[in-house]
């Protein structure tokens, strides 16, 4: 009997637990079912989104299509490289303002453009990039201007300025004047211009009324003055004993330029844009820029004839050179928390494809060697002058911040009559001591 009902229960509890087995239960137990694998661990494909990604900060001082270009690059090196995202920025004229503040504060971009200050401004901010696979490529015009004297590599220079005064080819062939590679040459093609064109063509057009044109041309010759020549007045400038008396020729021909008829009347009221009009109709000569006021001339003219010719010289046996320096860069900020992305960003741009790009959008040499960059209707005129000498710009290297100023104030002084060229050497000398001394 016990033997049953023993049998009788164990058949009971088999036909309840295969009823259980047949239901659904009501709230199944997290223990007794593990979870899938795809739901705690998605096997990775190609669109995946990378598990960290990390932005930089980027900062440009160009404007217009050549910041529009920087921009479509960074746009394609965030697609090839989705682990790190770009803050792109190009603030135009307040570039310098922002830089300043962010240099106060110690606050700076990962990556940024210095406009010519690499070394001067922005070094002690720079990371040092001389192990980067292109820093053996630097070009040998540019390397003074972002390298020193330990071999520190402060920037990557896309391209690089080679800039001299800008003419009107025809009017040089109309009055059969050639080039002029020395200040009496110039001086005398324009009084062959002035007489032949009965005075209707203006040698030598300024517009002074934007100031910079003025610091322009004290800029292009006083490397022509001071550096150029053998021997020259480099260590003194540098160690801050250069005899300013000797500065005073340039005044003195800026004023020749005026009194003999060369200079347009207006030079004090003219702007920049007058300038660039003046040279596409025909009306000048000359424009003491660079190949960037060709541009401008063709919006008035889309067939003026513009050709670039290099900074004529001075000094008895010298030859004429080219102004040179930073154009397009970028740099690493040194205390970057991202260094690592910031430095593959750089050398990204730093591929031939994108050099040329960017040199050619300025229609100047790259700042890479053995990068070709078709300069377009300016080539002719870089090949011509291959050979000579290109010097940074004076300004950035040889004086102190805030005396750009000076000299443009200073010359329109003295093209407006109010001191003498004389006066003119005391007043820059005066600021140059106390400007050096405020640094």
């Amino acid at each position: 009997m016990n033997i049953m009902k023993r049998i009788t229960a164990l058949l009971s509890l088999v036909i309840i637990l295969s009823l259980a087995a047949c239901a659904s239960p009501a709230t199944p137990v997290p223990q007794a079912v593990a979870p899938t694998q795809p739901e705690t661990q998605p096997e990775a494909t190609e669109a995946s989104v990378p598990a960290e990604v990390v932005t930089i900060s980027v900062m440009t001082n160009r404007v217009g299509t050549q910041a529009e270009l920087l921009e479509q690059i960074v746009r394609k090196f965030e697609a090839e490289n989705p682990e790190i995202k770009v803050d792109f920025s190009a603030p135009g004229a307040d570039y310098e303002k922002l830089m300043k503040i962010k240099m106060a504060a110690n606050d700076m971009p990962d990556v940024f453009s210095t406009h010519g200050w690499a070394k001067i401004r922005y070094g002690e901010f720079l990371l040092d990039l001389k192990e980067q696979p292109w820093a053996a490529q630097l070009d040998s015009a540019i390397k003074p201007a972002v390298t020193d004297e330990t071999g520190m590599v402060y920037v990557l220079p896309m391209d690089q300025e080679k800039t001299g005064p800008a003419f009107n080819a025809d009017v040089l062939n109309e009055y059969d004047v050639e080039v002029p590679l020395t200040w009496a040459d110039l001086m005398a093609a324009c009084e062959t211009i002035k007489t032949k064109s009965d005075g209707q063509v203006t040698c030598v057009h300024m517009g002074g009324a934007d100031s910079w044109p003025v610091g322009q041309y004290y800029d292009f010759f006083s490397t022509a003055l001071a550096i150029s020549p053998t021997p020259n007045d480099e260590k003194a400038l540098l160690d801050g004993t250069y005899d300013w008396t000797k500065y005073t020729v340039l005044s003195q021909n800026l004023l020749d330029l005026k009194t003999n008829g060369y200079l347009n009347t207006d030079a004090l009221t003219a702007k920049y844009t007058d300038s660039a009009a003046a040279l596409a109709e025909g009306k000048a000569a000359f424009g003491l820029y660079g190949p960037f006021i060709c541009e401008e001339a063709l919006k008035t003219n889309p067939d003026f004839n513009c050709g670039v010719m290099p900074i004529p010289s001075l000094a008895e046996g010298d030859q004429p050179t080219f102004a040179g320096g930073e154009l397009t860069t970028w740099g690493v900020w040194k205390d970057s928390k991202h260094a690592d992305a910031a430095i593959k960003f750089v050398n990204y741009f730093a591929q031939q494809e994108n050099v040329k790009a960017v040199a050619e959008s300025n229609k100047v040499p790259a700042g890479l060697a053995g990068v070709k960059v078709d300069a377009g209707y300016l080539t002719q005129y870089y090949t011509q002058y291959a050979d000579l000498r290109t010097f940074t710009y004076f300004d950035r290297i040889y004086l102190p911040n805030g005396m750009w100023d000076v000299l443009c104030k200073n010359g329109q002084d003295v093209l407006a009559g109010g001191i003498t060229p004389e006066q003119a050497t005391e007043n820059i000398a005066k600021e140059y001591a106390r400007l050096l001394a405020s640094q």
